[in-house]
């Protein structure tokens, strides 16, 4: 038999539409179009593939194998930070509780006081002020209470203008006064004087005497003797209250009199001779200033002259001659 010659298998065509289509492209000067995969399909090939062949890693909660020795150390590890943790806490509350014990022994059976003492004190004995002391010999140092202390003193003594309490371990209680003198006094109907310190706090509803600055024009709507006055006229309240803080800053001592009609009229009386007319209070100091400035060339022109000083704003500054 002849052996007949094989034939060559024939050259497959099947990426020849293909072909073709990309020379039509390139002899347009385009690019073929691109085949897209399935996205979402190709990533999660993607991950399966790295998945495979990243080495895999022990998990920790993965038991290890361990010798029984090794196993014993490390139970034996735990034990002892268990048993640590236990002592802290036990440490802790013990400690605690003694800090509690001593908090309640300190507040009922230590630091009673067994002394009051008083100093700087000349207007009142220092009996009297014990005597109205809400504090007294026994009580705990640390459970008195030394601000209500304070604020008793200060009204039912009123010419005390501050009462400093200390306590002093482990027993003492030391209260450091401060007296005032009169700074205010209006002339009451009967003619008598109601006196006030700085801060218009009565001292005495009926003295003799006078001392300090006259306020007029002031009617009271409560004056209680260790408290605060209260003027009918609030207007005029704020106004006198604006003028002490003012002459109380500054220290002004020239004056002998203040007194207003509301807001817009306010007045001081200057050696009892010349009064300045102020108009409102704003720029106050100021106008104190110019007022006594002018008092003094007027005292080496004209001693002892009296009239009123007008200085309700502005630059100028006139004098009436009484």
């Amino acid at each position: 038999m002849k052996n007949t010659p094989k034939k060559k298998p024939e050259k497959s065509s099947a990426k020849k539409p293909a072909d073709d289509r990309s020379r039509q492209f390139d002899d347009i000067g385009l690019e073929p179009p691109k085949i897209y995969r399935d996205t979402q399909a190709y990533r999660n090939q993607q991950k399966q593939r790295q998945a495979q062949s990243a080495p895999k890693r022990k998990s920790r909660r993965e038991p290890e194998n361990l010798t029984r020795q090794e196993r014993r150390v490390r139970e034996s590890k735990r034990r002892k930070k268990k048993n640590l943790l236990r002592k802290i806490i036990l440490w802790f509350v013990f400690i605690m509780g003694i800090l509690g014990v001593g908090v309640v022994l300190s507040l009922t059976m230590f630091f009673s006081i067994t002394e009051i003492t008083v100093q700087n004190n000349e207007r009142y004995t220092t009996e009297e002020i014990i005597s109205q002391c809400p504090i007294d010999v026994g009580e705990n140092l640390f459970m008195a209470d030394t601000k209500n202390a304070s604020e008793l003193l200060e009204r039912n003594l009123p010419y005390i203008y501050n009462a400093e309490i200390k306590r002093k371990l482990p027993d003492k209680l030391l209260i450091n006064i401060t007296e005032c003198e009169p700074s205010y006094y209006i002339i009451n109907e009967d003619e008598t004087y109601l006196l006030l310190d700085d801060n218009f706090k009565v001292l005495e509803t009926s003295a003799q005497e006078g001392s300090g600055m006259r306020l007029d024009n002031a009617e009271l709507a409560v004056a209680n003797a260790g408290q605060v006055a209260e003027l009918a006229d609030e207007n005029v309240y704020a106004s006198l209250q604006t003028m002490a803080q003012c002459l109380k800053d500054n220290s002004f001592t020239q004056f002998t009199g203040m007194y207003s009609y509301g807001l817009t009229e306010n007045y001081l009386v200057y050696d009892n001779r010349i009064t300045f007319k102020l108009g409102t209070t704003e720029e106050l100091e100021k106008k104190i200033f110019q007022g006594l400035a002018t008092c003094e060339k007027l005292d080496e022109t004209t001693p002892n002259v009296e009239g009123e000083l007008n200085i309700t704003g502005g630059k100028q500054i006139y004098f009436t001659e009484k």
